[in-house]
């Protein structure tokens, strides 16, 4: 592996998931590299259980940090995008959905679905 400005994408997105957690996503991680696809697994599922349930505007926030995690945890780091474009990311208007949290998968975050919202 070449050490880059990748490898630093990819570390973020790792502590990003992590502070959603509430520990280290190594199953996660792990299920990424082996291809899974985590067809039923839900956002609300993994988000650390000892916070309460977020508001809508919090909600909007975590989904934001969750889909720039996966991006950032593509196995392919060339397709990576740079920390410069997460900032931008985060500095941009989301695009409102109205989709619940339960109802929002770890397969819409890592596929393009909600992707749109982000301009990724």
């Amino acid at each position: 592996m070449v050490v880059n400005e990748k490898c630093d994408v990819y570390s973020f997105g790792v502590v990003a998931l992590e502070s959603l957690m509430g520990k280290h996503p190594k199953e996660i991680l792990s299920s990424l590299q082996s291809a899974c696809t985590h067809d039923d697994t839900k956002l609300c599922d993994i988000l650390d259980q000892r916070l309460p349930p977020p508001s809508f505007s919090i909600l909007q926030d975590i989904v934001v940090v969750a889909i720039v995690a996966f991006v950032c945890l593509n196995l392919n780091p060339c397709s990576r995008p740079t920390m410069k474009c997460i900032s931008q990311c985060f500095l941009s208007q989301l695009t409102p959905f109205n989709v619940p949290l339960r109802d929002i998968s770890l397969q819409q975050l890592m596929g393009q679905e909600l992707r749109h919202c982000l301009k990724l």
